[in-house]
């Protein structure tokens, strides 16, 4: 009996200590967990972001729009996206499609700094030709519609139109289109004075693309300009510059030419067409598509510029804030390559430390984001956080951006990989330190 009870006793203790050990590794895993709910990036939803960005809405309603709505922006708490299908401009708010405005069979569509609507009615996939009317010019106000063709151009195609600099109805100083054409070497300047083209001043200049482009420009090719950004023409990435700075600075040279200056510093940059510059304070920035697979991730940097395309270590100096891209339960990208690799960024300036960013993902969703940096003249931004993301995928994690030190461990506190930024492991719960910010993922 007494032999009985000291088993008995035995198993007591053993039982103790092995809920103790269990208690003490619950605790731990608690305590490394605690940071969860305080980290960066923050999440809305499955949307993550860095802490500097909050999303407004979003509405993926406008996903079946891919093939017809290929252009879109977003200005006013309201998107307008061409539905070259329908012929009409499709205005969209967080609740749904609100409104239409006719325009035509183009997929272009933009806006001057006045905030009047440039679309093409031109029909798509045709030629430019000067014997049709290509452009529809809609007032801010909605009160003012002209249509007129375009002369000196070329044939040739181009399927997004940039940002349009100043006022395209001013009777005085109008605003300048910008575009080229695929398979054409030139770049074409546009000015539109009170609603018409002034062709007599339209000029055409010569452009050879750094990255070795037949033809020169895309389909897809961008070219924006803005008053109060120093009268820069800025070109957009083309869907091969992928993780390079690829937007080009272009300067006046001498002969009054636009040429290529240098090229603005984007780390992260996707091989999508899309980007806006702003300035809030006295500090200038650029958004721009981010992100493998050319999914739906953006970035917003202060707007510096270097001689070379290739990606450093040192670019990420510049960044301000990061929207990740969307991901499925298994980890993977929810939104890539849409059929003409567009991912088009406006901004609205608010006050000196903020501004709101506007996303038109086709075949995604469209999105409203506050932006916010500190100081009172937007100079001192607040920098991400978290440098990198982390992913949880099918039989493997995922990091992805810029992290000096990793550690992945199981929820028992056992170290499974360190400073690897792509590990396979069995299913199961894990907590991935990156840089002393600590995430929980899944792993299916």
């Amino acid at each position: 009996m007494i032999q009985g009870l000291i088993i008995e006793s035995e198993r007591f203790i053993m039982f103790n200590l092995n809920f103790n050990v269990m208690k003490k590794q619950l605790l731990t895993a608690a305590l490394m967990l605690t940071g969860i709910f305080a980290l960066t990036p923050s999440a809305n939803g499955k949307s993550v972001m860095d802490s500097n960005l909050t999303m407004e809405w979003m509405n993926t309603d406008v996903a079946p729009l891919e093939l017809e709505a290929r252009q879109g922006f977003g200005m006013g708490d309201k998107f307008f996206l061409q539905n070259k299908q329908t012929g009409k401009i499709e205005v969209w708010d967080k609740t749904g499609k609100i409104d239409e405005l006719a325009s035509g069979k183009g997929t272009n569509l933009t806006f001057d700094d006045a905030g009047n609507i440039i679309v093409r009615v031109g029909e798509f996939n045709t030629d430019y030709v000067n014997t049709r009317n290509e452009i529809r010019i809609i007032s801010a106000d909605r009160s003012v519609v002209k249509d007129i063709p375009l002369s000196g151009i070329p044939k040739g195609r181009l399927d997004f139109w940039g940002h349009v600099r100043g006022n395209v109805l001013d009777e005085t100083e109008g605003g300048i289109l910008y575009m080229g054409v695929a398979w054409q070497p030139f770049i074409y300047e546009i000015p539109i004075i009170n609603g018409e083209q002034d062709v007599a001043n339209t000029y055409n200049y010569s452009y050879f693309s750094p990255f070795k482009v037949n033809g020169q420009f895309a389909s897809t090719s961008i070219i924006s300009s803005w008053k109060d950004v120093e009268d820069l023409a800025i070109l957009s990435p083309l869907y091969t510059a992928t993780n390079c700075n690829s937007i080009q600075r272009l300067s006046l040279d001498e002969d009054e030419n636009w040429v290529h200056d240098s090229y603005f510093i984007t780390p992260r940059h996707s091989g999508c067409a899309g980007f806006y510059i702003f300035k809030m304070g006295e500090q200038k920035y650029i958004v721009y598509p981010s992100g493998a697979n050319n999914a739906d991730g953006f970035t917003i940097s202060k707007l510096a510029t270097k001689e070379t395309s290739e990606n450093e270590d040192s670019d990420e100096s510049v960044r301000v804030a990061t929207k990740y891209s969307e991901q499925k339960d298994d980890g993977n990208p929810m939104y890539i390559n849409n059929a003409y690799f567009g991912n088009h960024l406006t901004a609205e300036v608010i006050s000196s430390t903020q501004a709101y960013i506007y996303q038109y993902y086709p075949k995604g969703y469209l999105a409203k984001y506050l932006l916010t940096v500190k100081g009172t003249d937007g100079v001192d931004n607040l920098a991400a956080d978290n440098k990198a993301v982390v992913m949880g995928g099918k039989g493997e994690i995922i990091i992805e951006g810029e992290a000096s030190s990793i550690e992945i461990y199981t929820t028992g506190g056992v170290l499974v990989s360190r400073n690897n930024d792509n590990v396979k492991c069995v299913p199961g719960i894990y907590i991935v330190k990156t840089d002393g910010n600590v995430t929980k993922v899944i792993v299916k």
